[in-house]
């Protein structure tokens, strides 16, 4: 879209929205859009030296909100991403996102800023590091991008580590977490591993801590610790894209060894994506099945996953989780098509989501339809995104005889409509 040789660029984003209900926009940088209309404004400054890179975004917002009759989600469903945020995370005035300063030689990197981090195969979900929240002020070190290492096979290398997260209780906890891919021809394999660490108001723990804590492993039975990994298979002739994603919390539960289980508490992203479809080079479809449902054990064996902790604030920053939106005890599938090319794309997805599968019955049920658009003109970008949402059971109001009686509590049905038109432009000098 823009020349990659000047060394600094410029964007100006403009953002129009209208929400006549519930937030319920995910994987949009944290953008959140309260009920009622408004616009905001950014620009993102991006400067690329010999052996540094510089950005930082500044947000405007200005708003018109009005009042949403709430039904109050509590514990582990109050980061979801329909929850009203609190005055503390949704005032966004001159907030600066995608900020910070990295230096880089010869294909390795270390710095510190608040991008968003992405990990894993999908491009709905990933069940450890998506873009749902704002993307949280880290240290880093690791390579720039995929480094050879022996012939045809590569290799990529990330360790990260959080600022400090204060929690509902006022300690202050960290995230510390690698990741490391390998990539050969058109397999690519992934590993990560995280810890949540700190939290505790009568345990002494620093930053120093977390940045050693995956190699010293210190108090390590008293933190959440995932471990997550992919496979992914890229076929270019025929345009299809293969992956499987599983991540296992690796915690003790009533002093019982989480192996005793090993299935207990995993979380899986399962999906497809097909280009060039009927022989058409501009068709695409696919789909993405998350699962973060309560283990087949539940019932003998406790099976919180990395989701459920409050000491970590159910792994969420500023009010929304920051890696699978659906969160705990849930359930999410996606089916979608689309015309993509260069310049132009639309794409139409179909979701439907369950929270608390095993907390409550019946679940809370989500139905979406979504679609997206956008067309691309030299250095200018339009992109427009409308998305129709619908509950059942929302906020865990309906119960048993609801579903054999086929009625629901007043509030238990909910429907949402909001509409997003983005435009940028990226000046090069």
């Amino acid at each position: 879209m823009v020349n990659s040789q000047a060394p600094f660029h410029l964007s100006y984003n403009q953002y129009l929205y209208y929400n006549n209900n519930y937030p319920n926009l995910e994987n949009h940088n944290g953008l959140y859009l309260p009920k009622g209309s408004g616009t905001i404004s950014s620009f993102l400054m991006h400067y690329k030296g010999k052996y540094f890179i510089f950005s930082a975004e500044p947000h405007i917002l200005d708003s018109r909100e009005y009042s949403v009759s709430l039904h109050e989600k509590k514990n582990i469903f109050s980061v979801l991403n329909d929850v009203p945020l609190d005055d503390e995370y949704s005032t966004n005035v001159n907030n600066f996102r995608n900020t910070g300063l990295i230096l880089y030689y010869s294909g390795l990197s270390l710095g510190y800023g608040n991008w968003d981090q992405w990990w894993g195969p999908g491009i709905h979900n990933s069940l450890v590091m998506s873009n749902n929240a704002e993307g949280i002020p880290h240290y880093f070190f690791g390579t720039m991008d995929y480094q050879p290492l022996i012939r045809d096979l590569e290799y990529y290398f990330k360790y990260i580590v959080s600022d400090a997260m204060m929690n509902d209780h006022g300690s202050e906890y960290f995230l510390s977490a690698y990741f490391f891919n390998l990539r050969y021809n058109n397999i690519e394999l992934g590993k990560s591993r995280h810890i949540l660490n700190g939290g505790y108001s009568d345990l002494t723990w620093s930053l120093n801590d977390a940045l050693n804590v995956l190699i010293t492993q210190k108090n390590m039975k008293y933190w959440d610790q995932i471990n997550d990994y992919f496979i992914s298979a890229n076929f270019p002739a025929s345009g299809l894209v293969l992956f499987l994603e599983l991540g296992f919390p690796n915690r003790s539960y009533d002093e019982r060894e989480p192996d005793v289980y090993s299935d207990h508490a995993k979380a899986s992203n399962l999906g497809l994506r097909k280009y060039g479809a009927f022989g058409i080079k501009e068709l695409m479809f696919g789909f993405e099945y998350n699962r973060m449902v309560q283990g087949i054990y539940y019932n003998i064996l406790p099976t919180p996953n990395w989701y459920d902790n409050i000491k970590y604030n159910y792994s969420s920053y500023k009010g929304r989780r920051w890696a699978a939106h659906s969160g705990a005890d849930s359930d999410d599938f996606l089916v979608f098509f689309g015309y993509m090319t260069n310049r132009a794309s639309v794409v139409y997805g179909l979701n439907y989501e369950r929270h608390g599968v095993t907390h409550h019955f019946p679940p809370e049920v989500k139905f979406e339809s979504r679609i997206s658009a956008s067309f691309k003109y030299n250095n200018t970008l339009l992109y427009l995104n409308y998305e129709n949402e619908y509950f059942q059971h929302y906020g865990f109001l309906d119960v048993n005889k609801n579903v054999w009686e086929e009625t629901f509590e007043p509030g238990s049905i909910q429907r949402t409509n909001t509409l997003l038109i983005s435009i940028e432009h990226v000046f090069s000098l």
